[in-house]
């Protein structure tokens, strides 16, 4: 699984899930900062990465039904090991986000 770090999201743990092994780039690694979000859930979609945000817009964007790798959608800020604690429950539990929405921390 692949994952899209959206600009909010600590580049702090992107490097660190990275060293990880975990499969994540950052907003600013794909270059990607003045993009609005449908563009940014697009390319989620055709990279398949499935975007770890805190932005409720995106949550607007899968209610219109717009095809993605999957959304992680942080309920509240999360410190670092936490986040990477959540990532690392998602890999175990999830083996395919498509079109689905994952509210972290998970219950």
């Amino acid at each position: 699984m692949k994952f899209l770090a959206d600009e909010h999201i600590d580049l702090h743990a992107v490097k660190a899930l990275k060293r990880l092994g975990i499969d994540i780039i950052s907003i600013q690694d794909a270059n990607m900062e003045s993009y609005v979000d449908e563009e940014i859930l697009n390319y989620g979609n055709k990279n398949k990465r499935a975007i770890i945000t805190q932005d409720s817009d995106f949550l607007r964007l899968h209610a219109k039904n717009i095809e993605n790798a999957g959304i992680i959608f942080l309920t509240k800020p999360l410190n670092i090991s936490e986040l990477i604690k959540e990532i690392q429950r998602i890999l175990i539990i999830f083996e395919n986000l498509e079109n689905a929405v994952i509210f972290i921390p998970l219950k």
